[in-house]
């Protein structure tokens, strides 16, 4: 039987999609392998392995990723990849590399951190988050073709919520009160399903609410377990 390494190079995608499998089920060996396949690897596999990395366990992983994540010359795809594994392997451990991909100049690549930081960062990216979701709203006009299915990829200003909520300092905080003025401020620029969804994640902060200084903070498991499903699930 072929190796696992052997069968990572495969031609054959049914072969190469099931030692993805195995390599996760081997523990750390199998780590070794994905790792080792990124440098062998043609570049169209590259996001399978890296979104595998996610679900894998061993030392050689983390490091790779944030590799991954920092090279500027890697396609985006595979970097928005690694922002999901780094976050779903490392939790609050991944969030300097995502704060400090909040700084990258694709768009896209943003958004996949900001998801990062909102289902297992820390609240050092916070006044980063607050800025970028600042410019967010500062966008034309509501997006269009939003599905309340899919807001947790589809919609920039609920992943960034979902990250600044979770780090809020109780109803009257500074952090509280800046954020709720921000979301009222600009309600005309969200879209339909994002006023859904904030009306039932964060019924406070909607613009009839209570003044901003009484609102409550949102639920932030609550706020973190809808960020997380499906996305932070096993990929196979």
């Amino acid at each position: 039987m072929a190796s696992l390494g052997e069968r990572l190079r495969h031609q054959k995608a049914e072969v190469f999609e099931g030692a993805l499998r195995d390599a996760v089920m081997d523990g750390p060996a199998g780590e070794a392998e994905l790792v080792a396949a990124l440098d062998v690897l043609p570049s169209s596999r590259h996001v399978s392995v890296v979104a595998v990395l996610g679900d894998a366990q061993g030392s050689a992983g983390p490091q790779a990723l944030r590799n991954v994540l920092a090279a500027e010359g890697r396609p985006r795809d595979t970097r928005c990849a690694a922002a999901l594994a780094l976050a779903k392997r490392c939790g609050p451990e991944a969030s300097a590399d995502l704060a400090q991909a909040l700084s990258a100049r694709d768009a896209v690549l943003k958004n996949y951190a900001m998801v990062g930081l909102a289902g297992a960062g820390d609240d050092r990216a916070w006044e980063q988050a607050f800025v970028r979701l600042g410019q967010i709203l500062r966008r034309p006009g509501p997006p269009r073709g939003l599905r309340s299915q899919h807001l947790q990829v589809q919609s920039q200003v609920a992943s960034a919520i979902c990250y600044l909520g979770r780090h809020l300092d109780g109803a009257g905080g500074e952090r509280s009160v800046r954020l709720v003025s921000e979301v009222r401020g600009h309600w005309d620029r969200l879209g339909t399903a994002e006023h859904v969804w904030l009306t039932q994640m964060w019924p406070g902060c909607v613009p009839d609410g209570p003044p901003a200084g009484e609102v409550l903070p949102p639920q932030a498991r609550r706020l973190e377990s809808w960020i997380r499903d499906p996305l932070f699930g096993p990929v196979h």
